[in-house]
């Protein structure tokens, strides 16, 4: 698989994937906005399905991060159209043009827990993998879910695989200063990515991830020797949350699961709720970038 097309390639994360792609891979981007570099690219919207068969042809394989971003990305009528009836489109379109893999961008909020405090439920059991139940309980996680499980059925047909990545909030540089200010002051802080939830991201234990080690993950998904349907969390080594994990946990919902791998928890105290060993050993994936050091030793006073 050599010719590869990112959607969503304008966007934040599609910058860094364009950009880890680039070398060894024939590159073709789409999106609503056109990127500033010098590579193949394509103007369109993934809600239009003309658009998106047209973009798939000749291609060997798919990256889709196009999407409404977040929670505040929209209405969650424009969410759930844009997530959904866009990935179905891509599915659709990559399913008739022949299209061997596509490696979909989901996300840590298909389990819950991520935005809105009044619906979180506690874990089952800790860390969570891929076989947790999956609660959703916004538009925009249920629209992740929704589209993984449209790739799931296309895989179905034998003909393509799919992969969902499923990273946590991803930290990028311009970022950097609100989660430093979140930290100094988590109880207090009402920063622009707060939205009146959860802070600035990365749900109950403020989980993380840098954009390269995202960025990575496509590349080794891409590269995966795999038929059928799969998913993967993707998450640094380590929470932001001021306090260690397991004791946010038992503040939070009063207790702790019944099953916890304490040993996990005691090497590292701030690990995070997700295990990211189906990647490492399925992907060859590991996240190199644990941004804990920068964000606490420099907050401010």
């Amino acid at each position: 698989m050599r010719k590869v097309l990112v959607t969503g390639a304008g966007g934040l994360l599609g910058r860094y994937v364009v950009d880890n792609l680039r070398e060894g891979y024939d590159v073709i981007g789409l999106d609503t906005r056109r990127p500033d570099a010098d590579f193949g690219f394509i103007e369109a919207d993934i809600t239009d399905l003309d658009a998106v068969k047209s973009a798939v042809r000749g291609v060997d394989a798919v990256v889709h991060i196009a999407a409404a971003a977040n929670i505040s990305s929209g209405t969650p009528e424009q969410i759930i159209d844009i997530n959904v009836r866009g990935s179905w489109n891509l599915l659709e379109a990559a399913s008739l043009a022949g299209v061997q893999r596509v490696v979909l961008c989901s996300s840590d909020s298909v389990m819950g827990n991520t935005v809105w405090q009044d619906y979180f439920w506690p874990p089952e059991y800790l860390p969570v993998d891929e076989d947790h139940p999956l609660r959703p309980t916004d538009p925009y996680a249920l629209s992740k879910l929704l589209a993984e499980e449209a790739g799931r059925s296309y895989a179905a047909r034998g003909n393509m695989q799919v992969l969902a990545l499923r990273p946590v909030f991803i930290l990028f540089p311009s970022m950097m200063g609100e989660v430093r200010a979140r930290h100094a002051d988590p109880e207090g802080y009402r920063g622009p990515c707060a939205g009146g939830h959860v802070g600035a991201g990365g749900g109950l234990c403020w989980h993380h991830i840098a954009p390269e080690d995202v960025a990575s993950a496509f590349r080794r998904g891409l590269e995966y020797d795999y038929r059928g349907f799969d998913r993967f969390y993707l998450c640094a080594n380590s929470t932001l949350y001021p306090t260690p994990t397991l004791d946010r946990v038992q503040s939070f919902f009063g207790a702790l699961p019944a099953r916890v791998d304490r040993d996990r928890y005691a090497v590292n105290l701030y690990a995070p709720l997700y295990d990211t060993s189906h990647a490492r050993d399925r992907l060859g994936w590991t996240p190199q970038n644990d941004l804990r050091a920068q964000v606490v030793d420099r907050a401010p006073p």
